[in-house]
């Protein structure tokens, strides 16, 4: 599994032997959690499947943390193994993946103390509470396991590392999956097995990439022992990690503001959401794999100092975002009522599965937007303009709670969450909006980015 410099060699190849282990990484990460999610509704419930779902936005929403933070730390890590300064790039993983530790440790713990006050602010209906704390307070107690599965995988991107992450991805789902099915067909844990069961498939996932990681640094001749505290480390880190951790925290505190309202709608309404997003993870998970390509090749060429390959490569990384969006969009459309009925029973639960096949035949589509956010994204983060990108974001969580409480404010119950879903997509079109003319305008070049640009 050899690291990979995206830059050299033929362009469109390379992206889309890039790109391919990715997507298939993220969509057996997201079948997986489709089989648990299903194994929730057909071995407990619609009411346990909606608990989970209840407990998601905030889920997400801390989740994000070590998210942007491990994303921003791997586009510092690609420029880092682009210059070839590879003694400095061992140590800052070292540095980053130590203080997410502690920090998932923290967060863990305040998560259980305080669960009643946050269930409370959530609108968790009190039928549901039990069975989403069950889930909600193991789940954020396994944090430190969970967040060193997604650096070592995030790392992998900025290497040009792919199959290896492919590789866990499945081992590690297949133990999640088995692990879901004995705590609840044979133990009868309830959904804190479902938790426990991702947990534990982290920890051998992080058993797995620290024997590859291992493997890969000694090949280039690095030693492993020791962490040298750099100021200059911690301030690089910081300076990518903490940009992509705020953009992430705007973009989920939106959808964890939106939160209370959704668990207003009644659980039908909260289930058939639950389905809704489970597709548009799906989705999602595709096209942003597909994006990373284009995300660390630009960060290694900048690294490289080969600025003038980037336009090119951003032109072919959106041709093939877009290539393999489409018909994935287009199956989820056509299918929407076959891939409820995976999840809940046809005959008992008819309003939540209509629920959700109306949000994914002609709410979901407007994803398409996100497409090209998330696109820019990629290349805001990459060049070092993460104050653009947080600008962004900030205007896309922003319209999506304006949008979704003025909605609701006019609709019926009956048609509230359909409110929430358009004002998701009206916020999608806001930022494309935005990021579209700032990409065109060339207000995303960074004076690193102009200085590179002028020495062709």
């Amino acid at each position: 599994m050899a690291i990979e410099k995206l830059y050299e060699g033929n362009m469109r190849k390379k992206y889309l032997l890039y790109a391919i282990p990715l997507i298939l990484t993220s969509l057996l990460t997201q079948s997986y959690q489709m089989i648990n999610s299903m194994m929730i509704g057909k071995f407990i419930g619609s009411e346990a499947f909606a608990a989970t779902g209840s407990t998601a936005p905030i889920i997400e929403l801390i989740d994000s943390v070590f998210w942007g933070y491990h994303t921003g730390v791997s586009i510092y890590v690609a420029i880092l193994f682009g210059r070839g300064d590879n003694k400095r790039m061992l140590n800052v993983i070292k540095i980053n993946f130590l203080l997410g530790t502690v920090v998932a440790i923290l967060i863990g713990v305040m998560c259980n103390v305080f669960h009643a006050p946050l269930f409370k602010l959530l609108n968790i209906e009190d039928s549901l509470s039990s069975q989403a704390y069950a889930y909600f307070g193991t789940y954020t107690m396994g944090l430190a396991a969970l967040q060193l599965n997604w650096g070592f995988s995030y790392i992998a991107h900025g290497l040009g590392v792919t199959k290896m992450p492919l590789l866990v991805s499945f081992a590690s789902g297949i133990t999640n999956v088995l692990g879901n099915y004995i705590s609840l067909s044979v133990l009868d844990m309830g959904v804190a097995g479902c938790a426990i069961s991702t947990i534990l498939a982290s920890v051998f996932a992080c058993i797995v990439y620290l024997i590859k990681y291992i493997s890969i640094f000694r090949s280039m001749g690095l030693k492993l022992g020791g962490i040298k505290w750099d100021k200059e480390d911690f301030k690089n880190s910081f300076d990518y990690g903490v940009p992509t951790l705020v953009q992430q925290l705007a973009m989920y505190s939106g959808s964890a503001v939106v939160s209370p309202l959704i668990n207003k709608c009644g659980v039908a309404a909260i289930s058939g959401l639950n389905i809704a997003n489970k597709a548009k993870g799906i989705i999602a998970s595709v096209y942003q794999s597909s994006n990373k390509a284009n995300t660390n090749f630009v960060a290694q060429t900048m690294g490289a100092g080969k600025i003038y390959k980037i336009k090119k490569g951003i032109k072919i990384g959106m041709t093939q975002t877009m290539a393999i969006f489409t018909p994935l969009m287009l199956l989820f459309m056509i299918f929407a009522r076959p891939f409820a009925h995976l999840f809940l029973d046809s005959a008992k639960d008819v309003e939540s599965i209509n629920y959700s096949v109306n949000i994914m035949r002609y709410l979901l589509p407007f994803i398409v937007f996100n497409v090209v956010n998330n696109f820019f994204h990629g290349v805001f983060r990459a060049t070092g303009s993460g104050k653009i990108m947080l600008v962004s974001t900030v205007i896309y969580s922003a319209a999506m709670i304006i949008y979704s409480y003025l909605l609701c404010s006019l609709l019926p119950t009956s048609l509230r969450i359909y409110g929430i879903y358009i004002g998701l997509a009206l916020a999608w079109l806001t930022e494309a909006a935005f990021a579209s003319l700032i990409y065109i305008r060339g207000k995303w070049k960074t004076e690193e980015y102009k200085r590179l640009e002028s020495q062709r």
